[in-house]
C-alpha cells in the first residue's frame, strides 16, 4: 500500500505551506505536486493524473482540502469512481466542521449524491429553457433549407462540375451542408 499526497501551486504560497505540512504529518510515501506552470494547459491536473494512473488497489490518495483537486461537484463525483473503480481510496485532511465526523465512505458516497442532484437539477433546467425557447417561437438546430436549394445544389454538383466550396459560395449555405446534399441522390 502506498501513500500519496497531492498539492497544488497557487498564488498563495502560505496555502501551499499548508497543504504540504498537512500531507507531511499524515506520513505520505511521496507527495504529488501541481505546479504553476501546467495551470495555463487545457487540462491542468496533469501531475494529479499521473499519479492516480500509477496508483493501485489498496493505495491512498491524500488531499489537505477538496478545493485542491479543482474540480466542480460533477467532476469530483467522476474522479471518486475512477478511485473506487481503482480500489483507491481518498482521503481529505481539513473537512467543513459539519463533514468532519463522516468517515470516508459516507462523505465519498454523499458527493456522488449531490453529483447526481446538480446532473438532475442541470437536466430540469436545460429542459425548461428549450421549452420556453419554443414557447417563444425559437427553434434550436440548423435551420433548413428550401427544397428549391437542394435542388440547386445537386444540380450545380451533378451538371456543371462546380467545388463543393463554390456551391456552398453559390447557394449561401457552408461547406458541410453542401457535402450533405452532394452526397444524397
Amino acid at each position: 500500500m502506498e501513500i500519496i499526497g497531492y498539492a497544488y501551486t497557487s498564488e498563495d504560497k502560505g496555502y501551499l505551506s499548508s497543504q504540504l505540512e498537512g500531507l507531511g504529518k499524515y506520513g505520505c510515501d511521496r507527495i504529488v505536486l501541481e505546479t504553476d506552470g501546467q495551470q495555463n494547459v487545457a487540462h491542468p491536473h496533469v501531475e494529479l493524473e499521473k499519479a492516480v494512473e500509477e496508483m493501485s488497489s489498496g493505495d491512498q490518495l491524500i488531499v489537505f482540502e477538496l478545493v485542491c483537486l479543482g474540480k466542480s461537484i460533477i467532476q469530483l463525483a467522476d474522479f471518486i469512481a475512477t478511485l473506487v473503480e481503482k480500489g483507491i481510496e481518498l482521503i481529505v485532511l481539513e473537512k467543513d466542521e459539519a463533514l468532519a465526523g463522516l468517515d470516508n465512505a459516507v462523505f465519498t458516497s454523499m458527493i456522488t449524491s449531490l453529483a447526481q442532484m446538480e446532473k438532475a437539477i442541470i437536466r430540469q433546467r436545460t429542459s425548461r429553457g428549450l421549452e420556453e425557447a419554443r414557447r417563444n417561437g425559437r427553434i434550436g438546430g440548423r435551420p433548413r433549407i428550401s427544397e428549391e436549394t437542394i435542388e440547386r445544389i445537386q444540380f450545380l454538383y451533378n451538371n456543371n462540375k462546380y467545388t463543393l466550396r463554390q456551391i456552398a459560395e453559390e447557394c449561401n449555405i457552408s461547406l458541410g451542408t453542401a457535402y450533405k446534399y452532394t452526397q444524397e441522390r
